[in-house]
């Protein structure tokens, strides 16, 4: 969390003295229509002064926090060994977020495939980071990058689909979704196109009990709640998305959770 936080300090800063500079050329340019535009004049102003005080808040709270520890990237990538999911959004133009422990270390990113270099840059545009007209393949990987799942995106306009795959690249699951709900409704499908669960949200939040077809639960997400609100890696934060993980889920049904939920909450 403390490099998140850094990194949004330092983008909103250059944000706004980029405003102050072409704020300054179009009072050069247009000096007789806007020099004496004071309304203009205090919306700039007022725009500037958020900009500055969200890159002091969150300056600050990236200086209290103490330097990351170092990930044991073996550990992590033999099994996925996680039992739960915190996503974080990163401050970039091209898709990122991590999924970071319980005091806010980062663990992995997901990001587009670098292999896919011209999707990847259109992922800029949300229509494209969500699969409509071409499938656009993310990666989960490690920090030291070390591969260890990719999914497929891909909106056929009749139904969204995710492919997922293993480090070897060897297909594990299929997941099937509309591609309009007022609730969050998936099926997922084996390597041999199999049933394996169905789900459907309990609420137009997206508050969602994943069970299997014994009726055992095998993850669940709540819209806003988050266990460790309190802890300082996450206190500037006003959003943060948590899937709590059955203890004794396989390594194919975690990377699956992980691509389909990382679709549902891209947007939070």
């Amino acid at each position: 969390m403390k490099q998140i936080y850094e990194k949004t300090a330092k983008y909103t800063k250059f944000g706004s003295i980029l405003l102050v500079g072409i704020y300054i050329v179009l009072l050069i340019v247009f000096r007789d229509v806007m020099w004496k535009d004071f309304e203009n004049h205090i919306a700039v102003g007022f725009t500037l002064f958020l900009l500055f005080s969200t890159s002091f808040f969150f300056q600050h709270f990236s200086e209290k926090l103490p330097d990351e520890k170092k990930i044991d990237s073996g550990y992590y990538s033999a099994d996925f060994p996680i039992q739960e999911l915190n996503f974080q959004r990163d401050v970039s133009l091209i898709p990122q977020t991590y999924l970071v422990s319980s005091t806010g270390e980062r663990l992995y990113k997901i990001s587009p495939t670098e292999e896919q270099p011209f999707r990847r840059k259109l992922s800029i545009l949300n229509i494209f980071k969500m699969g409509m007209f071409f499938p656009i393949t993310y990666q989960l990987i490690t920090m030291d990058e070390k591969v260890i799942s990719t999914f497929t995106i891909h909106n056929k306009l009749r139904f969204m689909k995710i492919k997922v795959h293993d480090h070897n690249r060897l297909h594990i699951t299929t997941i099937v979704m509309p591609p309009m709900s007022l609730k969050n409704t998936a099926i997922i499908f084996d390597a041999d196109n199999e049933k394996l669960l169905q789900m459907e949200a309990k609420s137009v939040y997206g508050d969602i009990d994943v069970h299997d077809l014994d009726g055992q639960r095998l993850a669940t997400y709540r819209f806003g709640i988050f266990p460790y609100a309190t802890h300082p890696a996450f206190e500037a934060q006003a959003l943060n998305v948590h899937v709590s993980l059955a203890h004794n889920l396989t390594r194919t049904k975690k990377l699956t959770f992980t691509a389909l939920f990382y679709y549902w909450t891209a947007n939070q």
